[in-house]
């Protein structure tokens, strides 16, 4: 197997790969970007051609193309391995008949059912009538692969003729077996849309009954979850439609499979759909690589006002901009496209913040001071979990303006109220990050990945190594943990920043270093007078108290960079 990844990885130029996730930018030999896998304004994310590797110096994750997407697309080893070979043209031989069995085999299940339904589609006039009536033209129907499901047991002696056991027929979930035993296809007498994943495999289906829906027959039914598909993990066209979110850093959430062809039909290249299940924490994490502004559509009634209001609310930990989408008199997306193409992008264009249609909605008309306060307190909880302090300041201001009260005492109730861990940052996963450390460790950071830039700053850091917290001391050895990612570092922080910058930094990081590592023992001997004086301890007290200040001097002559007497 270690020949095939090592085969896949010479193929695949990691700057190439990656320009189809990220927007990359010079950064000298080096490339920068935003990281996709935490929330940043200024670039973190660095990709070295030389070395075929990427890391991020925000959330510390890094690795070589495997480990990407694994990570960006939320794929098993095996799943990645079978997608970089095709993108690599490289015919793997090393994915073991259990790894095969386990993923390989359900993949090749969907895409002949997905191919079968498309066929039969075409022969089947009332799904064809059915689609046309919701304005889908054929063209977008080919596009997304939309097909008819006849049921029996058309598409189950279909696949077993293709060779494929009836049990990963189950396990894929297009079939199953009835209360007789016989096993029948899931869907019948259905329109269907093939779900795919990120890397557009399909993975499951929905399908929408053509005809009435009984409580027993429901109008849309989804496949059940398997080891490729996992409803709170898929947007519905992501795979489609990331390069346009990506471009524009935006975009637009639709409820349905409708919603969502008819937005695309009608030029928007942004859009995604949830489909049998929520907008879960998982969409918001894979939606937030590729973009910072969400609009949603919501009706302007109490329902929907508190639909949008739970959406902002699980939205701004992760540093989204919300807007609310107005489709006047259309009762969806979809209603709205048919009746006027470009009915969409002209409401994208004017959609409003959502905190500020919130406001508007909460503070129309005329309300006592418990009602005040109590939507007041609302919109500051809301403002106390975003990122941004700029943001918190424009909509301490507008909320100011609907309520009627000063800016002061919205700011001061806004700071009592107490700081609560976002459950993004309390399931986050426990990595060895640079970010956790002491300001020493931060300071020794820096010093080292400037030293790794330049002969001169590393001989005077290995002369002064015993200053260094033990996993920068480390570090200077040729075989140190982290010394590749530190070197990237150096390189990018440092490109552009002339020599006597460079230099005058450096001093100063030294100097700093040792006024912390100093502070630190003034807190330990503070510990150690106290200790004495209630022991009643002169000599240890007399002692402890020299050592004090006898580091005081040393930190003052570090500070004003005079000599100590």
């Amino acid at each position: 197997m270690a020949r095939d990844v090592d085969l896949i990885k010479s193929k695949l130029d990691i700057v190439e790969f990656l320009r189809s996730y990220l927007k990359l930018t010079p950064a000298g030999k080096n490339f920068k970007a935003l990281c996709p896998f935490h929330g940043e304004k200024t670039p973190s994310f660095m990709v070295s051609p030389e070395r075929q590797t990427w890391h991020c110096f925000g959330c510390n994750l890094g690795g070589d193309v495997f480990s990407f997407i694994m990570q960006y697309e939320n794929l098993e080893f095996p799943e990645a391995l079978r997608y970089l070979a095709e993108r690599a043209g490289v015919e793997i031989r090393t994915i073991s008949p259990a790894q095969q069995r386990e993923f390989g085999v359900l993949y090749d299940i969907h895409e002949e059912a997905a191919k079968l339904y498309q066929a039969l589609l075409a022969k089947h006039a009332p799904a064809v009538e059915y689609l046309k009536s919701r304005g889908l033209t054929g063209e977008t129907a080919k596009e997304f692969r939309l097909g008819y499901a006849p049921g029996g047991e058309a598409l189950t002696l279909h696949l077993l003729k293709k060779g494929f056991a009836v049990s990963d027929l189950v396990r894929a979930g297009v079939s199953f077996k009835n209360r007789t035993g016989l096993h029948r296809d899931r869907f019948e007498n259905r329109i269907i849309f093939p779900i795919s994943n990120t890397v557009g495999k399909v993975v499951a289906f929905t399908g929408r009954i053509l005809g009435e829906s009984t409580p027993e027959i429901p109008k849309y039914l989804n496949s059940p979850e398997s080891p490729i598909f996992t409803k709170s993990k898929i947007l519905y066209g992501f795979d489609m439609s990331k390069r346009g979110i990506l471009e524009s850093r935006t975009a637009l959430l639709v409820e349905g499979q409708m919603d969502f062809l008819m937005a695309w039909q009608s030029g928007i290249r942004n859009v995604i759909a949830v489909s049998g299940t929520g907008f879960t924490r998982d969409h918001v994490e894979k939606l937030r690589r590729a973009a910072d502004t969400l609009i949603v559509s919501f009706d302007n009634d109490e329902a929907g006002m508190r639909a949008l209001e739970k959406t902002v609310e699980a939205l701004v930990p992760y540093d989204f901009h919300v807007k609310a989408l107005s489709l006047g008199s259309y009762e969806d997306p979809a209603e709205a496209a048919q009746a006027d193409p470009g009915f969409l992008e002209k409401a994208i264009l004017e959609a409003k913040p959502a905190m500020k249609k919130l406001m508007e909605f909460h503070f129309a008309g005329d309300r006592d001071v418990p009602e005040t306060k109590r939507l007041v307190r609302k919109f500051l909880s809301i403002m106390k979990k975003m990122q941004s302090s700029v943001e918190q300041n424009i909509w301490l201001k507008e909320l100011s303006s609907h309520a009627g009260v000063g800016e002061p005492a919205l700011a001061e109730e806004l700071a009592e109220i107490p700081e609560k861990a976002s459950e993004k940052e309390e399931e986050k996963p426990d990595l060895e990050s640079f970010g956790k450390e002491t300001r020493a460790g931060r300071i020794a950071r820096r010093l080292v990945s400037l030293a790794f830039t330049n002969e001169g700053f590393l001989s005077t850091v290995k002369e002064k190594k015993d200053l260094l917290p033990p996993r920068y001391r480390d570090m200077l050895s040729e075989e140190g943990k982290d010394k590749g990612i530190l070197e990237m570092r150096g390189a990018y922080e440092s490109m552009q920043a002339p020599r006597e910058v460079l230099d005058l930094e450096f001093k100063e990081l030294l100097r700093e270093l040792e006024i912390e590592i100093l502070s630190g023992e003034q807190l330990k001997l503070k510990r150690d007078i106290h200790v004495a004086e209630g022991k009643e301890d002169e000599k240890g007290l007399e002692t402890a108290m020299k050592e004090f200040f006898e580091n005081a001097k040393r930190i003052q002559s570090l500070r004003t960079g005079t000599k100590n007497t």
